[in-house]
């Protein structure tokens, strides 16, 4: 197919979720606040990816008056909105982060742009013509000018972060944004987005007590609940029935403690390989489009001599801090919701360019940044369905892996075709 023929084919693709952070230029604080949402959403270097399959974030750093000469008149009091206009009516669901700060305040033009922001957003105005967007404001407040900020302070709850601590300010911001972005996906797809069922995959032998750290912080979150073989299901067979049933639920999602123990038990095995195997999507019918369990991994090795498990290669993985175990759950269960989120996204773009692309058996969309074993799995798959050999394209989310990335990927590509190769959402479209 041309690429001219496959872009007009393609159309425009509307991300599902976009984020955009305003704050003042000359705010330190904000700027680097700003950096660290911008890495945790966007999957930077510093969240353990490179291949920008996160959320798509913008920044809003500057303002102006909104309207041209011949709207404004001679004398006319200026409107200050952000500068370029914040596009939510190129997403389905828009989250705007403010960062007020005590310049933010004291400069009446900043003022009135963030009030005027605000009443937009409360009258819907941003949505323009887009009755089906959805326009979220979170403003998280620095400094107690905040409560200055009239209709922005009357109409929206903050986010507070004066007083704490660098670590901290970090730390809640970033839950609240997550936990704000992920309700409102939720909210905004009716019952296919349902709380997630998280289940703890622990070994016994060492690590229960991490897993019982992990189980309380997850059931503190809404939209989680936790469960695991010791205290949620008989023995036997039922247990076994319970977790493969999960992995084919599109609400299910799986934390794996991996202690020095792990890797020796059969059953842990066994639940990371029908975690990491990737399902076809059920609907529409005759998809394209493969996804796999949102998941995340703890890392507590000790003294023992142990082997890495294959299937872990592309989860996301931290190590565990016995010193620090709540604030630690509470990044844990962030990430884990992040993964879920960006699980939910990416369905949503693939699905959306399966149904514009047409039914050319040829291309693949999978739905998480391929590694060798998922991608080995997805062959031994499709070999069973007997269109291995057809792949010539898989498309996977972000805007690229490195080349070293997609070297060390060669032999497991080549092994659908010779012709096979990797392409990005970005590079697709």
């Amino acid at each position: 197919m041309a690429r001219s023929e496959q872009a007009k084919r393609l159309g425009t693709v509307k991300t599902p979720v976009a984020i955009y952070i305003v704050h003042h230029p000359e705010c330190k604080e904000a700027e680097e606040l700003s950096a660290t949402l911008y890495d945790w959403f966007r999957l930077g270097y510093l969240s353990g990816d490179s291949s920008g399959a996160g959320l798509p974030v913008y920044f809003r750093r500057q303002i102006c008056d909104g309207r041209t000469p011949e709207e404004r008149g001679a004398g006319a009091t200026p409107q200050w909105a952000e500068f370029p206009t914040i596009q939510a009516d190129k997403a389905e669901l828009t989250v705007i982060i403010v960062l007020v700060d005590h310049r933010m305040v004291v400069d009446p033009t900043w003022r009135a742009a963030i009030v005027a922001l605000s009443q937009r957003v409360a009258a819907g105005q941003l949505r323009h013509d887009d009755r089906t967007a959805s326009v979220e404001l979170l403003p998280a407040a620095l400094h107690d000018s905040f409560y200055r900020t009239g209709p922005l302070y009357g109409c929206f709850n903050p986010v507070r972060l004066m007083g704490l601590s660098k670590p901290a300010q970090v730390a809640t911001l970033r839950r609240a944004a997550t936990e704000m972005t992920a309700r409102l996906l939720r909210n905004s797809s009716g019952n296919s987005f349902r709380p997630l069922d998280v289940f703890l995959s622990h070994a016994k032998k060492d690590g229960t007590a991490i897993a019982e750290f992990l189980r309380d912080g997850i059931r503190r979150f809404g939209q989680l609940q936790a469960w695991y073989d010791t205290n949620d299901l008989p023995f036997g067979k039922a247990w076994e029935k319970r977790m493969r049933a999960s992995a084919t639920e599109v609400t299910a999602s799986m934390v794996s403690v991996v202690t020095d123990a792990y890797p020796t038990r059969p059953w842990c095995r066994q639940e990371t390989r029908l975690a990491r195997t990737p399902r076809r999507l059920k609907a529409p019918k005759n998809t394209r489009v493969w996804r796999l369990q949102p998941m995340v991994a703890v890392h507590h090795p000790q003294l023992s001599w142990v082997r890495a498990i294959p299937m872990l290669e592309g989860v996301p993985r931290i190590g565990w801090d016995p010193y620090n175990p709540i604030d630690h759950t509470e990044l844990v269960v962030d990430r884990l919701v992040l993964e879920m989120m960006l699980s939910y996204v990416h369905q949503r773009v693939a699905k959306d360019l399966d149904r514009r692309d047409g039914r050319d058996e040829e291309t693949c969309f999978i739905t998480w940044v391929p590694d060798s074993w998922t991608l080995a799995k997805l062959r031994h798959l499709l070999e069973e369905e007997g269109d291995a050999r057809k792949v010539k394209t898989i498309v996977y989310p972000g805007y690229g892996l490195t080349p070293a990335e997609i070297d060390d990927l060669e032999p497991a590509i080549k092994g659908f075709t010779p012709e096979t190769e990797l392409k990005s959402f970005e590079d697709y479209l």
